[in-house]
């Protein structure tokens, strides 16, 4: 398998978490979870065979993906394919990152999956088809970086306005002081929360809640016991039954199944 990261060095680096090319993954099980981690994402399938969304519930083919899609903000799990033998670029942007692209609101992807072109138009299909031409995985890196480049507004209002206050919530513990946040933003409380969704996709409160659970996945994954009640203090849970009921929401599992259950990385969990 090749898994290749590259983080920009440059003013993408700001926006980005990352962009990652990855070929001949062949894990056992078809299909997995992919749990909120609250970023966006871009994805550039680099072969022809389609890719699924699938029903939580009944595992049923729900959407095909093929190409390019774009994946906004969630605030619950997806069941996907797991991309066996699959040739794939992603970029995944931090909160608010993605609007540097989109230049409108993000809050009309909150929870969906959708075709790259009808995002981004013609365009991002030529740059697919300048990625598959490309053998040297670095000059893929660079040419989706150069389109990034020329595609992103980096000096928005909006993004001057709500980017201190992602990052005040991505660093909090405990409970967010919505009315405090909103004073010092100089908006009311009303305001505040408009722009905010336009700005990362969600409410300040909904966002937080998933900065949160994912401080719990990373104090989790790798382990296999745990105490529960000082891990949900830690993350700001007041108490044990809070944070389960949190868990739940997010990614479908109690706790000590996603213990049992994790897979390869935090936020993707085999289903078999």
């Amino acid at each position: 398998m090749v898994f290749e990261t590259y983080i920009p060095k440059n003013e993408l680096g700001n926006i980005l978490v990352n962009m990652v090319y990855h070929k001949g993954y062949a894990p056992e099980h078809s299909k997995e979870r992919f749990l909120p981690d609250g970023t966006t994402n871009i994805v550039f399938d680099l072969q022809d065979d389609p890719k699924y969304i699938y029903d939580n519930k009944t595992l049923k083919k729900k959407q095909e993906c093929t190409k390019v899609w774009f994946s906004g903000m969630h605030t619950q799990y997806l069941t996907i394919s797991s991309g066996q033998h699959a040739e794939m670029m992603v970029v995944t942007f931090r909160a608010g990152g993605a609007h540097t692209l989109l230049k409108d609101s993000l809050y009309p992807f909150k929870d969906v999956v959708v075709p790259g072109g009808q995002v981004f138009g013609e365009p991002v299909f030529a740059l697919r088809r300048e990625l598959i031409q490309k053998l040297d995985i670095q000059e893929k890196f660079e040419a989706l970086e150069q389109w990034l480049l020329r595609s992103c507004h980096f000096k928005s209002d909006l993004q001057k306005a709500m980017r201190p206050f992602v990052g005040e919530i991505d660093q909090s513990k405990g409970q967010i002081k919505l009315q405090e946040m909103a004073f010092n933003s100089g908006y009311s409380q009303k305001q505040f929360i408009h722009l905010f969704k336009q700005y990362v996709g969600l409410t300040p409160k909904h966002y937080h809640r998933i900065i949160r659970f994912n401080d719990i996945l990373n104090a989790m994954y790798g382990k296999k016991k745990l105490e529960w009640a000082s891990i949900a203090l830690d993350c700001g849970y007041f108490d044990q039954a809070h944070f389960i009921k949190d868990f739940k929401a997010f990614s479908g599992l109690n706790p000590k199944k996603y213990i049992d259950e994790q897979g390869g990385w935090p936020h993707y969990v085999p289903i078999r």
